[in-house]
């Protein structure tokens, strides 16, 4: 291996202030010696990493791939070291994890106080920012077990089946709609639909009800967080299509009302997802398991 730590670690550095100035500041040295462990990579290497665009460094075609190794690799170590850290002296094992949408975590304090009774061992540690990329998080390290709903197969992860959940309209409780057994796309038109994601997924009710149907409501509008499409549908401003289980808070509250989406309905399937690198028995496994086991344990999720 050509390059030592300090140089991976000078890369992720310049990637995230772009300029050597402000990435020494970040390393604890001094601006002159980051030029010089700079040139001595770039010696090592054969080739330029950055090229000068002012007091800014532009990466080369090749000089960002190997940044982008560096940001995967480092925080990795440095991971490593603090699980070590806290293996060593508490004895338990570190899994990260996240939800790859709705951002909800109503199950969470009691699926924390089955695995503290199940797996004393493992300690889970939660990952917020995972809803944002959850696949590119799993395979980069940044979290271990992703609660994912829909179809997020993907090259190098695996999925296990967790639980069986329903995409329903949530309305305000006293919505035109709210009465219905379920509805058909054309109950959509002329209504203002507050979307959660910015673009179509596989799985989800724009591909499998609103695409097909070739009705457009009214007005639709992006609210990327779950919370806030719920206090603006339970105020009147709109309607939308979600996870029953993400809402079901809401709906014991009497706060806003589901109604099934289509006579069929719209089933959607949930699943912990992992590396396939991991072995069987590895942690991040053994959390997958025991999140199917606790959903199945729970009357509302059960199959």
């Amino acid at each position: 291996m050509r390059l030592d730590i300090k140089h991976w670690e000078m890369l992720k550095a310049i990637d995230e202030t772009e300029t050597l100035r402000q990435a020494a500041f970040v390393l604890s040295i001094t601006q002159s010696a980051l030029s010089h462990r700079l040139a001595e990579a770039e010696k090592r290497l054969g080739a330029l990493l950055f090229e000068r665009e002012g007091r800014r460094l532009r990466q080369t075609s090749a000089g960002r791939a190997m940044t982008q190794t560096a940001n995967q690799i480092i925080p990795a170590l440095q991971r490593a070291e603090f699980d070590f850290q806290k293996m060593s002296s508490n004895e338990t094992t570190v899994v990260r994890f996240g939800v790859a949408a709705y951002s909800c975590y109503h199950w969470l304090p009691a699926f924390l106080q089955f695995m503290s009774v199940k797996e004393p061992s493992i300690t889970l540690e939660l990952v917020a920012s995972t809803t944002q990329y959850p696949l590119k998080n799993l395979q980069e390290g940044t979290v271990d077990v992703v609660l994912a709903p829909g179809h997020m197969a993907t090259p190098g992860v695996d999925a296990m089946p967790v639980f069986q959940d329903e995409l329903v309209l949530v309305t305000h409780s006293k919505h035109r709609l709210a009465s219905q057994a379920f509805i058909d796309a054309t109950d959509l038109q002329g209504e203002d639909y507050l979307s959660y994601s910015k673009s179509s997924q596989p799985g989800f009710e724009y591909e499998r009800f609103i695409r097909p149907s070739g009705v457009v409501p009214h007005l639709m509008t992006v609210v990327e967080v779950t919370d806030a499409i719920i206090e603006l549908i339970a105020a009147g401003f709109g309607i939308s299509i979600l996870s029953r289980w993400a809402v079901q808070s809401a709906i014991k509250n009497d706060s806003i009302s589901a109604v099934s989406v289509g006579e069929a309905k719209l089933d959607l399937g949930w699943s912990a997802l992992v590396r396939e690198s991991e072995h069987q028995t590895a942690a991040a496994r053994i959390v997958s398991r025991r999140l199917a086991q606790w959903f199945q344990l729970q009357p509302a999720t059960k199959t």
